[in-house]
């Protein structure tokens, strides 16, 4: 189980990644990039976040079965900030998600050239 834990959780980092190259590129991208990419960025936030509570879900059962966590073991700083990551990120995508329904579309004005 260590190893697949070990595999989610570099899955999750190399999501990450991919989730940072998509909010730039939809940034950079044009209009249509802009009104439709949400969806895309929103999807790829949503798995990567699940993919890190999936790894800690595990953790957390080997926590309370495995023979290495003795009494008085405590889940530390690492855990602490994988929380705070997957939590950010589903904060993130219904801020992303909230932005792609609720803003208007980009028509009404022109660019300065």
């Amino acid at each position: 189980m260590w190893r697949s834990i070990a595999f989610l959780m570099s899955l999750a980092l190399v999501l990450e990644g991919a989730a940072i190259t998509a909010f730039l590129a939809i940034l950079a991208g044009g209009r249509a990039k802009r009104e439709s990419g949400w969806k895309f960025l929103t999807a790829l936030i949503l798995v990567c976040a699940m993919t890190q509570c999936t790894a800690m879900a595990l953790v957390a059962y080997l926590y309370d079965y495995d023979d290495r966590f003795f009494v008085g073991w405590t889940l530390d700083l690492s855990w602490a900030m994988a929380v705070v990551s997957w939590s950010v990120m589903l904060v993130l995508a219904g801020f992303v998600s909230m932005a792609g329904f609720l803003m208007p579309p980009e028509d009404g004005y022109e660019f300065l050239k």
